[in-house]
């Protein structure tokens, strides 16, 4: 998978950890950089990942337009991927998008439309990958929605409208979750948090 990565993606590095935590961090709002892996606690939050055993990972983060060159204009993307550096048939792989809402209330603002939003890049990033022959057509990937700056639990707030976990999971191949965290069980097993 790092080999079509680096072939799809050339300008981005793919970075490697084996920490036994780490923080995925969309910095663009913050001081105009880009989607970062980081092994220390940052602020503001960003969606912490827990890699007890420890597994090496690797992490493409995409800034802006990356799936242009690919797919065209108005493809909209989320933040990452990342998986286990080996990335064997039946590893995991995990797609993460993030909004940086201040507060419950600017989060799931209707005009906003932020969940339908960011369900919608994980399910436009996935289709991509699937159609540039990055992941199989039917194999089955991870995701997490998440407010980082949140700290109240907003799970409950997110698939109440067209879409649903287990559409998600039935219709695209993917295990879905609202979330500010994940642990790494092992290559094969991630845990949403």
């Amino acid at each position: 998978m790092i080999a079509k990565l680096t072939e799809k993606f050339s300008s981005y590095p793919i970075v490697r950890t084996s920490s036994t935590y780490f923080y995925i961090v969309d910095l663009k709002d913050i001081n105009g950089g880009g989607v970062e892996l980081i092994e220390y606690q940052p602020a503001p939050m960003g969606v912490v990942v827990l890699n007890p055993p420890p597994i090496p990972v690797a992490f493409l983060g995409f800034q802006d337009n990356a799936f242009v060159p690919l797919a065209g204009q108005g493809v909209r993307h989320c933040e990452c991927v990342l998986f286990p550096e080996a990335c064997n048939n039946n590893d995991w792989i995990l797609f993460v998008e993030t909004k940086y809402a201040d507060n419950i209330e600017n989060a799931f603002r209707a005009s906003r439309e932020y969940p339908l939003n960011m369900i919608n890049q994980i399910i436009s990033t996935v289709a991509v990958f699937r159609d540039q022959g990055i992941i199989e057509p039917n194999r089955r990937v991870w995701a997490i929605v998440s407010f980082p700056k949140l700290i109240e639990d907003f799970a409950a707030f997110f698939f109440t409208g067209q879409i649903s976990i287990e559409d998600m999971l039935l219709n695209y191949k993917i295990v879905i979750k609202a979330t500010n965290s994940a642990e790494i069980i092992s290559p094969k097993r991630i845990k949403l948090i």
